[in-house]
């Protein structure tokens, strides 16, 4: 049996709430305010998770450090949503779906803060391909604040039919480039979008450029260094829920 170590009340909360891994145990520091943790400490029990009250040293030696504030939670790696899940999900939509699509993202506190703005102007879902952040997952879950655990995520071996699929259901697919043809403020985002946005190291490789609909650009100073992929994230996202009247 293979355990991951997740460390923190945060990343335990969001484990709990959503089933999407197999959780063996939840273990606190004697030290704990367990009127704090009390809502932890039902989901737990709710799912037949044994709760164990350890040694601080050892949560500390699970943990590498001593971050955990008292919470270390012992479970398998998470599971996927299958690519023919979220074609249905977006089918079933009666409004517009925003979707992100996080190509070449090797970095996973990147990656989290990437899925945690996403989150919180309103994508649907999140398609990524298999890179080193998949051997990463308690950072990339502590980094997005649990949103790596709510947010469906499928990660297909070819991101290439799953974007057929959202095409070919009306999904508009957007190429975030630093080179695009249309500026960020001049483009209609009120409609189904999936943000297609390169990582730290190549960007977003040809062929999925090749897919693309529209490339667009985020206006910035000429002289301007790349932007992070996370803040170029965050960006889009906020462009996209202002139009859509959230703002």
């Amino acid at each position: 049996m293979s355990e991951i170590v997740f460390e923190g009340r945060v990343s335990a909360e969001a484990i709990l709430s959503y089933g999407r891994r197999t959780v063996y145990r939840l273990l606190l520091s004697p030290h704990s305010d367990l009127k704090r943790l009390e809502r932890l400490v039902e989901l737990a029990l709710s799912r037949d998770v044994p709760v164990q009250v350890v040694r601080t040293e050892l949560l500390a030696q699970l943990a590498g450090d001593t971050a955990h504030g008292g919470v270390v939670t012992l479970c398998s790696e998470r599971e996927y949503q299958p690519v023919e899940e979220m074609l249905s999900w977006v089918e079933g939509q009666h409004e517009p779906v925003l979707i992100f699509v996080l190509a070449g993202f090797e970095d996973a506190y990147n990656l989290g803060y990437a899925l945690r703005v996403a989150e919180a102007f309103g994508a649907g879902w999140v398609l990524c391909d298999r890179k080193e952040w998949l051997k990463d997952e308690p950072t990339v879950l502590r980094s997005s604040a649990g949103a790596f655990e709510r947010l469906p995520i499928s990660v297909p071996e070819s991101l290439r039919p799953a974007l057929q699929g959202l095409k070919e259901r009306g999904v508009r697919l957007l190429a975030a480039l630093e080179e695009g043809t249309v500026g960020l403020y001049d483009i209609d985002l009120r409609g189904s979008v999936a943000w297609m946005v390169g990582g730290e190291k190549r960007g977003l490789i040809p062929h999925l450029r090749e897919m693309a609909d529209a490339s667009v650009r985020i206006p910035t100073r000429p002289d301007a260094p790349p932007l992070p992929a996370s803040h170029a994230v965050a960006i889009l996202a906020a462009e996209t829920y202002r139009q859509r009247g959230y703002g």
